[in-house]
């Protein structure tokens, strides 16, 4: 992975990097039974709800806590309204949080859902777990990606591997990078003083 610019850590098709993504971000929790999309033509859903609103929630949530601006992750997250189950997962990861004091944006997020603040979206949670554990823009889209996959499928009795979500999301994955170039801005090259 290059440190010069996230847009580019991984290529669309990394398994391995995807893995370690989704690893990195559900840290402390598992993929959900239920998210948003439930079954039915997956790029038809990928292209209308996850490239025109959990992507770019996504992305707005990792540059308020890159700013470090809450009022931003709580707005996204109370914008999001990604319905019940996406609430009651990312709840239920806030709820299991507690001994991460050391992690300063999900104590506080947790703190909000309490007292009503904000919504407490797991597509949020997922962001600013991405966030903490330094998980590039592309791979954090992809292990959201990947979730809201394996969420549709919870009867499946064989493990879906990475490779199989990769081969199946190849039209969608193949969008993530323009939508990534489109929404984080590009970090200064430091000129070498002589």
């Amino acid at each position: 992975m290059a440190d010069s610019n996230p847009v580019y850590e991984v290529s669309p098709g990394d398994a391995e990097e995807v893995i370690r993504a989704v690893r990195l971000c559900l840290t402390g929790t598992e993929v959900p039974a239920r998210l948003t999309w439930k079954m039915g033509l997956f790029d038809a859903w990928a292209n209308r709800t996850f490239i025109g609103k959990i992507a770019p929630h996504l992305l707005a949530v990792r540059a308020a806590a890159d700013a470090g601006d809450v009022a931003a992750i709580y707005a996204a997250d109370n914008a999001l309204q990604g319905g019940e189950p996406g609430l009651t997962a990312g709840r239920a990861w806030l709820g299991r949080q507690r001994g991460a004091r050391h992690l300063e944006l999900l104590p506080q997020l947790a703190a909000a859902v309490g007292c009503g603040q904000s919504a407490g979206e797991f597509h949020t949670v997922l962001a600013l777990q991405a966030h903490t554990f330094h998980v590039g823009h592309l791979p954090m889209l992809q292990a959201a990606l990947y979730c809201e996959w394996r969420a549709a499928r919870p009867d499946e009795k064989s493990t879906l591997s990475i490779e199989e979500f990769l081969r199946r999301t190849r039209s969608v994955m193949s969008q993530l990078p323009p939508l990534v170039i489109a929404h984080v801005p590009a970090p200064a090259i430091p000129v070498a003083s002589r």
